[in-house]
């Protein structure tokens, strides 16, 4: 728990450098990233077993196509109809379609997240990102220990849920959502939106984390989640290419 609570904050952290340097999509890529949820596989390892903690990553791998969901959802609703009820019908699709995955077979569950993975950048709305202003440091320490709470519950509720219920409370996108209310709140929608758009191409990254740790904790323990991230890594390589970044902003007077 103390890990994950310091890990969240130092990822929000990085994530607001970067979207002063490249833009809220790339933000987005990396508060996306499986940081938190590799701590909390290695909790739940240690505090039951590693088969629960390979089951709470297959849960958290079928609830992939509820991340997307949620960030097609928000970035629509928060680009028309502002923040409060972007964030509300977000919440909502993502549990609904959750509900439906959690009652279908692993099979078919995956690859419906392969198929979301795929359509998701499709679906969000363009435009081009644009480069954070600086802020006061105070934004960004809220930003930090308002994740740092919330993946903290994630964590507990994790303890104490089976491991099925556990991945789907750990797969909601609880960082990413935190970055896109203060990325929005500060500079707009449009900021929000691209935050999201982040978000949805960095999920390859998460899944095969979690579908590698699926398959090979059960053999090679507490090891599999290095393997995981080796695996993450990887696909991050790649994944990258396509975030949209925020163009150089040139001084007055150069060039």
């Amino acid at each position: 728990m103390l890990v994950s609570l310091a890990l969240a904050p130092a990822v929000m952290a990085l994530a607001a450098l970067i979207e002063r340097r490249l833009g809220p999509s790339a933000a987005g890529w990396i508060a996306a990233l499986p940081v938190a949820f590799a701590v909390s596989v290695v909790a739940v390892a240690v505090d039951t077993t590693p088969h629960a903690a390979a089951a709470m990553a297959l849960s958290a791998a079928r609830q992939v196509s509820a991340q997307v969901a949620f960030s097609v959802a928000f970035a629509w609703v928060l680009r028309r109809r502002g923040l409060p009820l972007g964030v509300g019908c977000g919440a909502l699709v993502y549990v609904a379609v959750s509900l439906v995955v959690q009652h279908v077979p692993d099979a078919l569950a995956l690859l419906v997240a392969v198929g979301a993975l795929v359509a998701g950048p499709r679906l969000m709305p363009a435009g081009q990102p644009r480069r954070a202003e600086f802020r006061h440091w105070m934004g960004t320490a809220l930003t930090c220990v308002s994740a740092a709470v919330v993946v903290g519950v994630a964590v507990l509720g994790s303890r104490l849920a089976g491991p099925d219920v556990a991945g789907a409370i750990a797969a909601f996108p609880t960082m990413c959502a935190t970055l896109t209310v203060v990325a929005a709140t500060r500079d707009g929608a449009a900021a929000g939106v691209h935050t999201l758009g982040g978000l949805v191409r960095s999920l390859p990254c998460y899944f095969t984390f979690c579908l590698v740790v699926a398959l090979v904790t059960p053999v090679m323990g507490l090891a599999a989640v290095g393997l995981g991230l080796f695996a993450c890594l990887a696909a991050a390589a790649f994944t990258w290419r396509w975030v949209p970044l925020a163009p150089k902003v040139v001084a007055a007077g150069e060039g």
